[in-house]
């Protein structure tokens, strides 16, 4: 059985739903929700998070934020990644694709990690059950966690709910509907 329980919060349409389902109990309690701020999410996101985190704390849904140690969009270093996504378009196929990038990684997962190891410094398997606000219309995005720690679970995928079914959700229960949560670039 997890020790730790958390969202990963990244205040988009589907993990606002998440934390709103859990405030008003319609999903079980959690011990975080966890914002891996990127630093470089529109102004919306920012004024839609100052404005409902007391709300979730009232309700007993605690927001912790974190950052990562880098969040600079343009390194010197840069050799066989790109820190942001780029896109590419093949010269001969005319085929597009994106180069290997890194910023998902090093902004959100590690930042995240790093605040479950000052909660559990040396966890087991399966110590750490955390939450993704990943739709049913997008289930592709779905991942089983590379450490052995943390066990994802999806639960708008587990109970067959879209995007469009959590925006509906919102406005039916007087919450607002966040704007696209995405890095500025």
């Amino acid at each position: 059985m997890p020790k730790l329980h958390v969202l990963s919060l990244g205040w988009g349409v589907q993990s606002w739903t998440l934390a709103a389902m859990i405030a008003l109990k319609e999903l079980p309690p959690i011990d975080y929700a966890v914002h891996a701020d990127t630093t470089h999410e529109a102004a919306g996101t920012y004024a839609h998070a100052r404005k409902w985190t007391p709300w979730l704390e009232e309700r007993g849904v605690r927001v912790v934020t974190v950052r990562s140690e880098r969040t600079e969009v343009v390194r010197e270093d840069w050799s066989s990644s790109v820190l942001i996504p780029a896109f590419t378009v093949d010269v001969h196929t005319g085929e597009h694709g994106q180069i290997k990038r890194q910023c998902t990684h090093d902004w959100k997962i590690m930042p995240i990690r790093r605040f479950i190891r000052t909660i559990i410094p040396q966890p087991r398997p399966g110590d750490v059950e955390s939450l993704q606000g990943i739709s049913l219309d997008e289930f592709e995005r779905m991942r089983t966690s590379d450490v052995a720690y943390i066990v994802n679970r999806y639960p708008l995928v587990e109970n067959r709910i879209t995007r469009v079914e959590c925006a509906a959700w919102l406005e039916s229960r007087g919450l607002d509907v966040p704007p696209k949560s995405a890095c500025t670039f």
